[in-house]
């Protein structure tokens, strides 16, 4: 049986070629609406930003995020019905107090809704195109009663915030009946329109071509294909343009057939008519590559997106020192997709200038976050290695930060941050998975990203936040902070609070 992604993975532990053209639109896609508590941001934008972020909710010009906890419970303690919080960007940054939070309640229309968990898999984006970013989650093994398929839950975004009422986008076509699929967001046809690719458990997906209305409806329902390929189960989906074209391409990680151990990396190149036949994505000695995290940014800002995977799965001590303990995958792009004058590069921690040492069972790549942190123009590479034991403490993790450049992503100046670290509030102890979950975002707009991360199974599965700010060497452990759930008003209990960030 091929292995599990990470994200089906944790799910599951916690109590859980291309089609020409475009298919018709389902008719009628039905709406049902949700009521949860939420509390307003203290400042509301009149009418949102020109910036047209697609991480702001609010419309006022700065990013936000949202932090899942898939496994709060409402009602039935044996559930995880999830919880949403968001922690709005301004002037000052993130910080506790400008917060808004959702919760999924018990509600009709859905199996088995207290076991939903809302927040599992989070992806924001403007999907109505009204200038304000919108969150869409895939539910977890939940289907609409008397439909198949998955069911997609969006909160729309606005002047206050996210909308109290989810509506649900049902039945997405394909073979998605568990609800563990990944789901990635962006223009992949074109048009300027962001769209949502949601991937099927097997072998390919289906595209929600944007804009999607406040009551349901996608415009146009398109698929992709990894049939004739090496892929017998895809895991990890990203959009981005890796050709350099302006329209969004598709990148997917899947498994092979034979060796579970056994990952590809497939590049779609999207266009206006579609996506050309899936392209294998291959290390510089011609090897396939996979992992449990992928990404696109154009790293060395030569106008092509860079597709950055982290293999942060490499339990087996058989596996090649290269990628010994995790690694990063990261291929350059070009006009057809890899580059032909930059080869890709495999980073681990017996890179030159990684901090640390590559040792079986940390985990770097687990997951990912792209953006630049010091201000110089390229973007920077995150990456959490939550079982990297530290002073004999197992799984207590840590998160390493690579920097960009012209020459690309190299192990010269990376950064490490963890509880151990001076100035990082907590204590590391065994089991807390930091660095589990990663966010980067300019949120205080001064040109820096800053950087979130979190530890969801700290404090016994209750979780926890980390807000680290920056100067201009990047990330600093100087002035950040760290909260739970409750200091937020968030549900409390073994909720998982962190375990997924939208970025």
């Amino acid at each position: 049986m091929p292995v599990l992604s990470h994200r089906r993975r944790l799910a599951i532990a916690t109590g859980i070629a291309l089609v020409a053209g475009a298919v018709a639109a389902p008719a009628g896609h039905a709406a049902v609406q949700s009521s949860a508590p939420v509390a307003q941001p203290s400042a509301a934008a009149s009418a949102p930003s020109s910036k047209r972020l697609h991480d702001d909710f609010n419309g006022d010009g700065y990013p936000d995020v949202a932090v899942g906890a898939p496994m709060a419970a409402l009602g039935n303690t044996e559930g995880g019905a999830g919880a949403v919080s968001v922690l709005f960007g301004g002037p000052g940054g993130l910080s506790s107090a400008h917060k808004q939070v959702l919760t999924w309640p018990n509600r009709p229309g859905i199996n088995h809704p207290e076991d939903a968990r809302y927040g599992t898999n989070l992806r924001s984006a403007d999907l109505d195109k009204d200038g304000y970013a919108d969150l869409v989650g895939r539910l977890w093994g939940t289907t609409t009663d008397g439909d198949q398929g998955t069911v997609l839950a969006v909160n729309w975004g606005g002047p206050s915030g996210l909308s109290k009422n989810a509506t649900l986008l049902k039945p997405v076509p394909g073979d998605q009946r568990d609800g563990t699929g990944d789901l990635a967001v962006g223009d992949v046809d074109g048009d300027g329109i962001a769209d949502i690719a949601v991937g099927d458990v097997r072998r390919g997906g289906h595209i929600l071509h944007g804009p999607i209305s406040r009551t349901g409806q996608w415009s146009r329902v398109g698929s992709f294909s990894v049939d004739g390929t090496a892929v017998l189960d895809t895991s990890e989906i990203a959009v981005g343009d890796v050709t350099g074209d302006g329209v969004g391409d598709l990148v997917i990680l899947g498994f092979g057939p034979g060796d579970p151990w056994q990952q590809h990396t497939y590049l779609l190149r999207g266009s206006r008519t579609g996506f050309a036949a899936p392209v294998e994505v291959k290390d510089a000695a011609g090897a396939g590559v996979g992992g449990t995290a992928v990404g696109i940014a154009d790293l060395d800002k030569d106008g092509h997106g860079d597709i950055v995977v982290g293999r942060g799965d490499e339990w087996a001590q058989v596996d090649t020192p290269v990628k010994k303990g995790g690694s990063l995958f990261i291929s350059y792009g070009g006009p057809k997709g890899q580059s032909t004058t930059r080869k890709p590069v495999w980073i681990n921690q017996d890179t030159e200038g990684v901090s640390g040492t590559a040792e079986f069972h940390d985990r770097m790549g687990y997951s990912l976050a792209l953006g630049d942190t010091n201000g110089d123009g390229y973007p920077d590479i995150a990456t959490g290695l939550p079982n990297e034991r530290i002073n004999g403490i197992s799984d207590a993790g840590r998160v390493l930060v690579l920097k960009g450049g012209p020459k690309g992503v190299s192990g010269a100046g990376s950064k490490e941050f963890g509880q151990y670290t001076a100035g990082v509030p907590g204590v590391a102890e065994a089991g807390d998975q930091f660095g589990a979950a990663l966010a980067l975002g300019d949120y205080d707009g001064k040109g820096r990203t800053e950087m979130v991360v979190g530890a969801p199974t700290e404090n016994s599965s209750r979780g926890a936040l980390w807000i680290f700010g920056t100067d201009a060497t990047g990330v600093i452990a100087k002035g950040s902070v760290s909260f739970g759930a409750a200091t937020i008003g968030a549900p409390t209990g073994p909720s998982r609070f962190s375990q997924t960030l939208t970025d």
